[in-house]
C-alpha cells in the first residue's frame, strides 16, 4: 500500500435485461456474490491485490426494472488510477457484453465517495474484506 496516493473511483451506468449472473461468468475475474442492503439488489465484487490493486464491483436490480434516468446496473471500479479503472471498466465490458454507455448527473456518481475510503481496508486485509462484503 502506498500511503501518499489517494484512490480513484470510476462509475459507469447501464441497461442490462439478462442475467447479471450469467454475466458476470463470462469474466476473466472470479467475481463473487455479495450481500446487499438494498433488498432489490443483485451484487458483485472483486479485489484485485498486488501491485496494481483495484476494487471491482457491479450491480442490478433484482426485476431488472429500468430507472428514470434509463439504466438498470452499475459498474465502480476503485484504484489508484483512473487508467487501471478505465482498462478494467473497458475489458468487464468486452467479456461481460454489458454496455455502460448511460450518462447520468455528476451528482449520482458522488453517492460512490464510500468506495475511496473503504479501499485501504481492502488492501490491508483482502481475504477479510471479501468475506464481510459477502456477509459472513
Amino acid at each position: 500500500m502506498v500511503a501518499d496516493r489517494t484512490p480513484e473511483t470510476l462509475v459507469r451506468y447501464g441497461r442490462y435485461d439478462s442475467s447479471l449472473a450469467d454475466a458476470v461468468g463470462k469474466c476473466h475475474q472470479p467475481l463473487v456474490p455479495i450481500t446487499s442492503e438494498l433488498g432489490n439488489t443483485i451484487q458483485y465484487a472483486f479485489f484485485q491485490d498486488g501491485r496494481e490493486p483495484y476494487l471491482l464491483m457491479m450491480s442490478q436490480q433484482k426485476d431488472r426494472l429500468v430507472g428514470p434516468l434509463g439504466y438498470n446496473v452499475v459498474l465502480t471500479i476503485t484504484s489508484y488510477s483512473d487508467k487501471t479503472n478505465s482498462q478494467v471498466a473497458d475489458r468487464f465490458e468486452r467479456e461481460t457484453a454489458i454496455k455502460l454507455n448511460i450518462r447520468v448527473p455528476e451528482e449520482l456518481k458522488s453517492n460512490f465517495t464510500l468506495m475511496g475510503l473503504i479501499f485501504p481496508l481492502f488492501e490491508k486485509n483482502p481475504r477479510e474484506a471479501m468475506e464481510a462484503l459477502k456477509g459472513r
